[in-house]
């Protein structure tokens, strides 16, 4: 009841508004994420117009992930189980987010409830309903492989049990919709989460950070304690073994993971399953440890208190939080629309406030991602086609001193927001399969396969739009150092491959580089990223 009233009175959380544009787009898949939260979100939205209806199976499946830990429970203690529970200040506070945690969570615990059935009564029945939720729980996020790969591991008795390759048939006939969805195109998530989201190199902060975060995300008074207790508890059945394998093998994957970059503290939310459940069972078996759980459950729940209250949208926003994504969306918005009146929005840089303003103002927007960021699955939707030769107000990024370092070596003037006549871009169009050479110094010869919507072919051959430039972003450390002219335009886009020919500027250093091709738009200055990251050699 808590988290609905929460969900009620607390605006949209950035993504939230994100994986909300999902659900106007029900598919298999989605540039970041598998479909289950749109899904649920879309449900939920025919409800309520409005952020519970967002969030309304949300908080549903966060009570249900409650009640199946608490079956996982061996030896009932209700006093102490919830107290293990409201330790977990993010769970509290997080169970109302729209976000893939909250039902990834639930189809974890599901599959440890379903793996102790089929262990205790291995059979068809038992398989079929553990391969149905392996397959809810990969749908709802990536990170589910992490829970079935570390259950294998844990009992290596399952690999000579046919009853485990049926589990697993059911699986993959299950998500082969997704598998099938993520090969039309070009697998963008694996793109994105193994590679373009790697660091340049190492920096021992994502160690120090990650170690910390962990404790932090666990709880901020007694995650510690809780991570002390589920480590030190000796599993005994093959659920225990599962998992502590799976608490264990979490935690050591994402701390190797921070040798290739950040690693966000809600990785690791498969972990507090059984961070709940082996933590509880320790307890209940050290009796004189209790004390200090329920001594400082109360400094707990003040801190949950305090953050929920300020979450909620009447609350006053403080000035010393500097991102702020709970309070002033509607305010921000009126602001945007006051400007741009009925006309579409397009926002450069920034999926999530093309996403609120869609959210709050009821009108399309569209979020134009150029090489000074990232692509997204706005590079995906057909939100771009129906804005194409059509008024527009823009809302672009704040005039900063490195964006004004990009456009001074091409006398480009740094523009502003404004309505923009004749509207367009093309970042639905995809270059991939991309392989590079030097035919001569200082010069790069880049073969490409080209994908795109049928109807841009014929766009590229119209005069308005046939002499945009294809362009070559060359980067350091994620920052754009480099936006080269390649000296072919649109109109060169017949085909289905394609052979640039780029003269690298000769005060460019000889050394390898991070790559994307991009093609211009209607904004000066701001092409629109067309390729997955690729690296190149300049000699």
């Amino acid at each position: 009841m808590i988290n609905i009233i929460q969900a009620a009175t607390t605006e949209l959380l950035d993504d939230e508004a994100y994986y909300w544009v999902y659900s106007r787009f029900l598919d298999w898949g989605y540039f970041d994420h598998p479909p289950m939260v749109a899904a649920l979100i879309r449900v939920g939205y025919a409800i309520f117009h409005n952020e519970l209806g967002v969030r309304l199976f949300i908080v549903i499946l966060n009570t249900a992930t409650i009640y199946f830990v608490h079956q996982l429970t061996c030896k009932k203690d209700d006093r102490l189980f919830y107290a293990v529970a409201l330790s977990l200040v993010v769970a509290q506070i997080g169970g109302m987010l729209a976000a893939p945690d909250i039902p990834l969570l639930f189809f974890v615990v599901l599959f440890f409830w379903l793996y102790n059935r089929f262990l205790q009564n291995t059979n068809y029945i038992s398989a079929l309903l553990l391969g149905i939720c392996m397959a809810l729980m990969l749908y709802s996020k990536y990170h589910g492989i992490l829970v079935i790969a570390f259950t294998l591991l844990s009992n290596p008795k399952l690999f000579a049990n046919r009853y485990t390759y049926v589990a697993a048939l059911v699986c993959l006939v299950l998500f082969a919709p997704h598998l099938y969805w993520q090969y039309k195109h070009n697998f963008p998530s694996v793109q994105y989460h193994l590679f373009e989201r790697n660091a340049s190199h190492y920096q021992f902060r994502f160690t120090t950070e990650y170690l910390i975060g962990q404790i932090l995300f666990a709880g901020p008074v007694m995650g510690w304690f809780l991570l002390w207790g589920a480590f030190r508890y000796r599993p005994v059945s093959g659920l225990e073994r599962a998992l502590k394998y799976t608490l264990a093998g979490t935690y050591i994957i994402f701390l190797i993971s921070t040798y290739k970059g950040r690693v966000e503290a809600n990785w690791t939310v498969v972990a507090f399953i059984p961070l709940m459940v082996l933590s509880h069972r320790h307890l209940v078996q050290h009796y004189q440890l209790q004390k200090w759980l329920y001594r400082s459950l109360p400094v707990t729940l003040l801190l949950v208190l305090a953050a929920r209250l300020y979450l909620m949208s009447w609350f006053p926003a403080v000035s010393w939080i500097q991102r702020n994504e709970f309070h002033g969306n509607r305010e921000r918005t009126t602001e945007i629309r006051n400007k741009a009146g009925n006309l579409p929005v397009v926002f450069v840089n920034t999926y999530q406030q093309a996403s609120k303003y869609w959210f709050y103002s009821g009108n399309i927007a569209f979020s134009l991602n150029s090489p000074y960021y990232r692509r997204n699955n706005y590079n995906m939707w057909p939100i771009e086609d129906s804005l194409i030769g059509k008024d527009v107000y823009v809302d672009l990024p704040d005039d900063d001193a490195y964006l004004r370092s990009i456009f001074k070596p091409h006398g480009w003037s740094f523009p502003h927001e404004s309505i923009v006549k004749g509207f367009y871009s093309f970042s639905r169009v995809l270059f991939s399969g991309i392989s590079c050479s030097v035919p001569q110094p200082h010069t790069i010869q880049i073969n490409t396969k080209i994908s795109a919507p049928n109807h841009y072919k014929a766009l590229f051959q119209q005069p308005a739009y046939s002499e945009t430039n294809i362009w070559l972003a060359l980067y350091e450390d994620w920052d754009v150092i480099a936006l080269i002219n390649s000296g072919s335009t649109v109109k060169n886009l017949t085909g289905n491959t394609l052979t640039l020919t780029v003269n690298i500027p000769a005060y460019l250093p000889k050394k390898k580089y991070t790559a994307r091709i991009c093609i211009g738009s209607v904004l000066t200055g701001f092409p629109t990223i067309n390729s997955t990251e690729f690296e190149l050699e300049v000699k």
